[in-house]
């Protein structure tokens, strides 16, 4: 099958990596942030480490938007 006119075939780039990072921090660390006993602001630390993590996926994910915007 042919692609549509216009559509372009685009190569994974070293910026798409850096959506592997909210995984890494989610998936690849949750069991070291279990581990932690401390609780910030009356809170499990689990808890904060989830809420830190969609601050730092937020954070890739406007600096890939940015990095695509870039001529």
């Amino acid at each position: 099958m042919d692609d549509p006119e216009g559509a372009e075939l685009t190569a994974f780039r070293r910026a798409d990596a850096l959506l592997l990072l909210p995984f890494v921090w989610q998936l690849g660390l949750a069991p070291w942030a279990n581990g932690i006993l401390w609780r910030p602001l009356g809170l499990p630390f689990p808890m904060v480490w989830q809420m830190a993590g969609i601050m730092f996926a937020t954070f890739v994910l406007a600096l890939r938007y940015w990095l695509d915007r870039k001529p």
